[in-house]
C-alpha cells in the first residue's frame, strides 16, 4: 500500500475515525498496529524490522527512565540514544 493508492485512502480515514472514537488507553496500540498493517502491506518481510525496531526502542526508553529517576547522570541515555539511532539510520 502506497501514500497515493486507493487503500491507503480507505485505510487513513477508517484508522483515524477508530482512533478518536476508542477509548484513551486503547490508542497507542491500535496506532502502532495500524502501522505495522501498513507497512506490512507494502513488504511483509518488514514486520521482523520495524517488531525489532519497536523492542529497541522500548527497552532504549525505560534505561533511559530508569537512568533519569536514579539520576546517574547522561551517560546511559546517550548511550540508549545513541544505540537506537544507529539501528535506525542503518536500516533506514
Amino acid at each position: 500500500m502506497q501514500f497515493n493508492s486507493i487503500e491507503f485512502m480507505l485505510f487513513f480515514p477508517i484508522v483515524v475515525f477508530l482512533y478518536f472514537v476508542m477509548p484513551k488507553k486503547m490508542k497507542t496500540g491500535w496506532l502502532l498496529l495500524s502501522s505495522y498493517y501498513f507497512y506490512m502491506s507494502w513488504n511483509a518481510e518488514y514486520a521482523i524490522l520495524i517488531g525489532g525496531s519497536t523492542v529497541i526502542t522500548y527497552i532504549s526508553g525505560l534505561l533511559m527512565s530508569n537512568t533519569c529517576n536514579q539520576n546517574l547522570g547522561g551517560g546511559g541515555k546517550k548511550a540508549c540514544f545513541k544505540e537506537n539511532s544507529h539501528v535506525d539510520m542503518y536500516y533506514g
